[in-house]
């Protein structure tokens, strides 16, 4: 972790964005910004280089074919940094396409703490990260304004607990948003944002060593025993047997299956 900082931060940012990322790091952190994606593609194929933040939306086509090499490259862990739309949410599920890499919503949940911490793990993506480029050939089959709403859900914006706050924030009818969600291949609208929730459960109780019943009232459940009911339900196991009996692999693997439609 530490060596990220050590080294280097290639940036493909817009000027508010660099100021934003340098501002959430410690002195002696270096930061370089790349004018173009050619730039930060062959800057990145050094070996003094150990995580790229970029923006996609400021990418065009020619930009975008270049990044894809780095993004799809499993050496350099990358951050997406970029403002919420339909159509950066259309580029985020592009890249999630190509790998696991996490996102962070400009302006909405990049205060310096959590800009920090999500750059410390960059190498080893968290789960909404990983069940996003696990279905994002799915997610890319949405209507843009669909892919708007269902991104956030992966990052670190707060889950909807309802399904219909999904449809209102769309502007799209219930049963519209359905539909869509059966023909993308997904299990449907609720089921996803089960997924969604229960993929940042993982981090705090596994990693932060946090009291599930405190992780089930931050993620928004009723009740705290409604957490165990849905990770017995949709992962086949309690909270209790998270990274015990049940790994982080298997967590993924079983989330992403349930989002899907069979």
């Amino acid at each position: 972790i530490a060596s990220i900082f050590r080294v280097r931060i290639l940036t493909f940012l817009p000027d508010d964005s660099i100021v934003a990322l340098r501002s959430a790091l410690a002195r002696g952190h270096v930061v370089t910004p790349c004018a173009d994606a050619a730039s930060l593609v062959a800057a990145a194929a050094g070996n003094h280089v150990d995580a790229i933040v970029v923006d996609p939306a400021i990418a065009d086509d020619t930009d975008w074919l270049r990044l894809r090499t780095v993004l799809a490259s499993p050496r350099i862990p990358a951050l997406l940094y970029t403002r919420l739309s339909p159509e950066n949410a259309r580029w985020i599920v592009a890249a999630a396409a190509l790998g696991a890499h996490e996102v962070m919503l400009r302006g909405q949940d990049d205060d310096a703490a959590s800009l920090r911490a999500r750059l410390e793990r960059l190498r080893t993506p968290a789960p909404p990260a990983r069940v996003m480029a696990r279905i994002a050939d799915r997610l890319a089959c949405l209507p843009p304004v669909l892919q708007g709403v269902t991104v956030p859900l992966f990052c670190s914006a707060p889950v909807p607990r309802w399904a219909d706050a999904i449809a209102r924030d769309a502007g799209i009818p219930r049963r519209s948003v359905d539909r869509w969600m059966g023909r993308a291949g997904l299990a449907g609208t609720a089921t996803l944002l089960d997924v969604a929730r229960l993929a940042r459960v993982w981090l705090p109780i596994v990693i932060d060593g946090t009291d599930p019943a405190v992780v089930a009232v931050r993620g928004g459940f009723r009740r705290a025993r409604m957490l165990a009911v849905h990770t017995r339900r949709i992962v086949g196991a309690s909270p209790s047997y998270f990274g015990k009996k049940l790994s982080e692999d298997e967590f993924v693997d079983r989330l992403a299956r349930h989002a899907l439609r069979v």
